[in-house]
């Protein structure tokens, strides 16, 4: 017979064998994480998460229009935004990703009528970027939600520790090699 593991087990059964924990139910003993809570990117990973959680909160029925709705693709939007016609390749340092990363996000854009890729006349083997109609309708609309989700992230700061964060956050990623943060 299986062994259940301790943690995994919630209480006995009627028939006196162990019962695994409903699903949804929290166990609420305290984690251990060792060292984890001291290290920089542990804590930046975990604030990631909550982020990127309330992000998904915040925009809500706008995602299940859109499909796969995530910060970075609200990053590209606004950036096309600000930069009609720009570059694939100027895109993806602007954003910090490789091309072949950005590719299958531009081309979701592109399926949902947000985007449009034209060839320049300069350079048939690339591709000007910009925001259809509806696009800049949507982004109106997210970027509403997102300011939302915005005020959030920081509502437990200050404005010095919010100018702070912002400053420290910039500084991280320039010392790591960043393009994507000036």
């Amino acid at each position: 017979m299986a062994r259940v593991p301790r943690n995994q087990v919630s209480k006995a059964s009627n028939d006196g064998k162990l019962a695994l924990p409903k699903a949804g139910r929290r166990d609420t003993r305290k984690i251990d994480r060792g060292p984890l809570p001291g290290y920089y990117g542990y804590a930046l990973r975990i604030a990631q998460v909550a982020v990127f959680e309330n992000f998904e909160r915040m925009v809500g029925k706008l995602a299940d229009r859109m499909g796969e709705l995530t910060p970075g693709r609200f990053s590209l939007l606004t950036l096309l935004k600000a930069n009609p016609g720009i570059n694939q390749t100027a895109l993806s340092r602007a954003v910090g990703l490789d091309k072949s990363t950005l590719t299958p996000a531009l081309d979701q854009l592109e399926r949902k009528g947000l985007i449009l890729r034209e060839r320049t006349p300069e350079d048939r083997r690339t591709y000007a970027l910009r925001l259809t109609p509806e696009g800049d309708t949507f982004l109106a609309e997210l970027t509403r939600k997102v300011e939302q989700h915005e005020k959030n992230i920081v509502a437990a700061l200050s404005p010095t520790e919010r100018a702070t964060l912002i400053r420290l956050l910039k500084k991280v990623a320039k010392s790591l090699g960043s393009e994507a943060i000036e």
